[in-house]
């Protein structure tokens, strides 16, 4: 069984896959919201409304959503530089038979 240990998180990495993700939970959280299930708010709103109300949450859920990731990744790279330990991952190889 091997042991690693993470130290650091490379901000940049997580930058550039993590908001296509969120877009895309953005994308399905706001059409449940609005349009399948719409909460009283949204129920009330017109189409063209509720089709502007959808692309804003999009976008503002990304960018919360990264920003609030970067601040967690800053975060563990200062306290892990800080107590000089990581996260430990135990890894094993499977043998498929």
């Amino acid at each position: 069984m091997a042991s690693y240990e993470i130290n650091k998180i490379a901000v940049g990495s997580l930058v550039k896959s993590f908001p296509i993700v969120f877009a895309l939970l953005g994308t399905l959280i706001g059409i449940f919201t609005f349009f399948i299930f719409p909460t009283e708010l949204a129920s009330n709103l017109g189409f063209g409304a509720r089709i502007l109300s959808w692309l804003i949450f999009i976008v503002l859920y990304t960018a919360i959503m990264s920003i609030g990731l970067v601040v967690v990744a800053a975060l563990f790279n200062f306290v892990a530089g800080k107590l000089g330990k990581g996260i430990v991952v135990n890894l094993e190889q499977s043998s498929e038979e």
